[in-house]
């Protein structure tokens, strides 16, 4: 019996666009005759020197780039860095005829997702292309989503650009109740990500007895929170100049006091409500906490537009977890308000391991973004001083700091959404809240 339906064509396989950066003449025209013979390969563009390349990138808005490091005006790592920020859309590849890892290392760091050595084999050169067209899939997705590709002010993505003078003010807390499972790793990679061309990022270290954030970025001041609380109502632009910290990477960071005992004198409440004042001034302000769900965990996420919960695979943290979930319930927190985050995740062939999937039917909970183990990668950037995401973001874990700052970025800029805000528990905090509640109550005992 023959089928009524008219015979499906297959879909056309998407085209490469890639745009070459050197300047070198000849060297541009032998890369284009070599990519001519690929289908699957178009090259829309060219320039002669870093800068022109930057401009190219962000008219063009090509898939791949192919970047000399070596030019005069503007260099390729330079060049490198800019598009990265600017059209993160766009992947480079750093070409050079120095094979040192010295070059491999500035390359990866300017954000590169490859290297390859001048002249290129031809078959190295199809294959790395299409590598990391491919590793890059999900970047593209997720902004194809919104609409939009983050170029320059003129460009497709101007529309959620914060208008100058105004801020979008958005708060991202990451917490966890168990020590030791990458909250700052997590919370310093995360702000590092969503930094871009227009985009202004601050990083405040609420960890107040035992804050490691400055020791994560490379950073000392004289300068902390507990400075800040104490004029709270006092705020204006040139007081918050003075008091936050700057990183190479033009990320902003307020650090957490750098003794234990200075903590104490630090009210609570006027952390939150310094938090609240200075997200007016960013876009994105991002929250690195403690283990402990006090009075103070509790206002900044109660504040917070996002909560990114991290968990590893194992069953006390899961167990935590648990309760924690049971607490934002309490607190009328809607569900979507928090991002769950599994860290340190172990290969599939691992003995013992717990899978994801295992833990969202557990806590009935799903996971956005499951964070590979690497622990030389992590000791590595805290010893440098640099956040992971500095480096090569084609692979793990870069590649999922960097999704899960897409993520965050597409939900709260992207989409505009606004959550409601619980009302104030008054003056007996947070736990007078959940009394109030006894079927809750009785519910978070049973699942100790």
């Amino acid at each position: 019996m023959k089928s009524l339906r008219p015979p499906q064509t297959p879909p056309e396989p998407s085209v490469i666009k890639v745009l070459l950066v050197d300047d070198i003449p000849e060297t541009r025209e032998q890369l284009r005759k070599i990519l001519a013979f690929e289908a699957d390969i178009e090259v829309v563009g060219a320039a002669s020197t870093g800068r022109e390349g930057v401009d190219l990138a962000r008219e063009l808005k090509p898939d791949i780039v192919l970047m000399d490091i070596n030019m005069p005006d503007m260099n390729g790592i330079q060049a490198t860095e800019l598009i990265n920020r600017e059209v993160p859309t766009a992947a480079v590849i750093m070409m050079s005829v120095q094979s040192e890892s010295d070059y491999l290392r500035k390359a990866m760091l300017a954000g590169a997702r490859d290297f390859l050595t001048k002249p290129p084999q031809v078959d190295e050169l199809y294959t790395t292309i299409r590598k990391v067209h491919e590793s890059n899939a999900e970047i593209r997705r997720r902004y194809e989503m919104m609409d939009m590709t983050p170029a320059g002010p003129s460009g497709p993505g101007a529309h959620v650009r914060v208008a100058e003078g105004s801020r979008a003010g958005k708060v991202v807390v990451v917490y966890s109740p168990q020590g030791g499972v990458g909250v700052t790793t997590i919370a310093t990679n995360v702000a590092a990500a969503l930094m871009r061309e227009g985009v202004k990022v601050l990083l405040v270290d609420c960890n107040l007895q035992f804050g490691d954030v400055g020791v994560f970025l490379n950073l000392q001041t004289n300068h902390h929170v507990a400075d800040l609380t104490s004029t709270v109502d006092d705020l204006d632009d040139e007081v918050i100049d003075t008091f936050l910290t700057a990183h190479d990477s033009g990320l902003r960071v307020l650090l957490a006091p750098p003794r234990p005992e200075i903590a104490e004198t630090i009210v609570p409440e006027n952390v939150s409500r310094l938090v609240k004042a200075l997200a007016e001034k960013f876009d994105f302000t991002v929250v690195d906490t403690s283990t402990s769900m006090d009075d103070l965990t509790i206002g900044l996420l109660d504040i917070a537009d996002k909560i990114i919960l991290v968990a590893t695979p194992t069953l006390p943290a899961i167990k935590n977890v648990r309760l924690v979930l049971d607490v934002l319930d309490a607190l009328e927190f809607p569900p979507e308000k928090a991002v769950f985050v599994l860290n340190r995740m172990q290969s599939e062939r691992e003995r013992g391991r717990i899978s994801a999937e295992a833990i969202e039917n557990n806590l009935k909970r799903q996971v956005a973004i499951q964070i590979p183990v690497d622990d030389r990668a992590m000791i590595a950037a805290v010893n440098r001083g640099a956040p992971l995401v500095a480096g090569d973001r084609s692979r793990s874990p870069t590649r999922e700091l960097v999704e899960l700052a897409t993520r965050l970025h597409i939900d709260l800029i992207g989409k505009r959404k606004k959550w409601r805000k619980r009302s104030r528990c008054g003056p007996h905090g947070w736990a007078a809240c959940l009394g109030t509640a006894e079927y809750r109550t009785r519910r978070i005992a049973e699942r100790v």
